[in-house]
């Protein structure tokens, strides 16, 4: 995942008081351009149920494809019947 990336390294580089922007810039590039590190402004605010929001939405748009090109996808499933635990939700039926 890249997303534990740039979090954990401003933590490490705050801790050794490295500049943010210029760690930002590492993280773009070593992380094969990381979004997360692209878009730290806005990404660095989002609480757990937003990060939780985000993934149960990548989650369902990669069960449509699965539907859309018929391929099983139990890992997402599973995934996905975690995630709406954890989140204290059920899942709803198609």
């Amino acid at each position: 995942m890249r997303g534990p990336v740039p979090a954990g390294g401003l933590a490490f580089g705050a801790h050794y008081s490295l500049p943010q922007d210029e760690l930002l810039n590492l993280f773009k590039a070593s992380t094969g351009d990381s979004w997360v590190a692209r878009n730290w402004d806005s990404v660095s605010e989002w609480t757990a149920d937003t990060a939780l929001a985000v993934l149960l939405k990548d989650l369902k748009a990669a069960h449509l494809k699965g539907l859309e090109h018929n391929i099983p996808m139990p890992f997402n499933a599973l995934s996905s019947t975690q995630l709406f635990h954890s989140m204290g939700k059920e899942p709803k039926a198609n």
